[in-house]
């Protein structure tokens, strides 16, 4: 029960909520299902991902990264699609090809597809609580440099989570060089040759760790309920923000003086203040040798009082990690305004 409760913490259900879902358990009879990890516990367990749901371990291997995702479901000629109905092969010249409509089908196919892996993988990856240590020839000759959200045209094109992991430009630092080689001679051990070298047991010692209560709590502007006109907003302005990330070339840096060292895109940071935990998101971030130049993007209002404070809380976190000085600004994409705000 602890697991869910920790489970739906992480997914942003409050403890109402999770009130409400045992309060469905008992109501509708629905049994709460839970894992037991049954083996010794002096013993590596080998499982797969889906098997490893709800439990964690203190060291986790991690293999078979470059093993191809299965795309079994769009190997045929007839296809069967909730969008699209039946999507029916073309005849050219004699022969069978493929339709406009299996090309949409396909697309769309891979982008569920790809993102169910990428959730597997998050799963995966977060049943260590200590170190995970990750056996792949990672491909350190890659052009990429995706410190943040990699695009959705990579995305789409993973086929392993070797992909993924060549995509991640943050990885390559944590990279351990070997020159060892794996031969087949352990296809041919049997588990009856295997015997128990050693039954000495690990020796636990207690540690005690003080710790405090921290609250989270994030700088930008709080939202209320909104009606659908304004979502299909707010989903406008967020594909404004998406293309405003991958280039600099807009008319903001225009306005720019150009020789700046690094220019930082959507800058994610935790800032802890008296227990309290403030999570931030920088829309831009252009560093010169003696100063640095925040800007928030808006889609067109930048009048609003919140936004001040919401810069403000920026400003602080970058100061105290670089110590240059910090000019911060509001910038309306719709009316190409660009606004100072003083912290005074």
């Amino acid at each position: 029960i602890v697991n869910i409760a920790s489970n739906l913490s992480y997914q942003g259900y409050s403890l109402l909520d999770f009130t409400e879902y045992l309060s469905s358990t008992l109501e509708y009879d629905i049994p709460i299902e839970y894992k037991i990890n049954q083996l010794g516990s002096n013993a590596v367990k080998i499982m797969n991902i889906h098997k490893s749901k709800g439990l964690e371990f203190s060291i986790c291997y991690f293999v078979g990264m470059a093993n191809k995702f299965s795309f079994d479901d769009i190997s045929g000629n007839y296809l069967v699609s909730n969008k699209y109905g039946i999507i029916l092969p073309e005849i050219c010249d004699g022969k069978l090809t493929d339709s406009f409509v299996k090309t949409l089908y396909v697309n769309d196919f891979y982008f569920e597809e790809v993102s169910e892996k990428i959730r597997l993988f998050y799963v995966a990856l977060t049943r260590t609580r200590e170190k995970m240590i990750i056996v792949a020839s990672i491909d350190t000759d890659t052009n990429n440099d995706y410190n943040s959200l990699v695009p959705d045209y990579v995305r789409i094109k993973y086929r392993s989570f070797l992909d993924i992991l060549n995509s991640l430009t943050p990885v390559r630092k944590y990279l351990v060089g070997t020159s060892a080689k794996v031969d087949n001679d352990y296809k041919n051990v049997r588990i009856k040759d295997i015997d128990v070298i050693s039954n000495t047991s690990i020796k636990n010692h207690e540690l005690k760790i003080d710790y405090s209560i921290v609250n989270d709590n994030h700088y930008s502007k709080n939202t209320k309920l909104i009606d659908s006109d304004m979502a299909r907003k707010l989903e406008y302005g967020t594909d404004i923000h998406k293309t405003m990330e991958y280039t600099n070339n807009n008319k903001l840096f225009s306005k720019l003086p150009k020789d700046y060292l690094n220019v930082y895109h959507e800058f994610e940071f935790i800032d802890t203040i008296n227990n309290n935990n403030y999570h931030g998101i920088i829309d831009l971030m252009v560093e010169y040798d003696t100063i640095i130049y925040i800007f928030d993007y808006k889609l067109k209002d930048i009048s609003d009082l919140e936004y001040k404070k919401q810069l403000s809380g920026y400003a602080n976190y970058i100061k105290k990690i670089t110590n240059k000085e910090i000019r911060t600004f509001l910038y309306s994409i719709m009316d190409d305004e660009l606004r100072e705000v003083t912290n005074e």
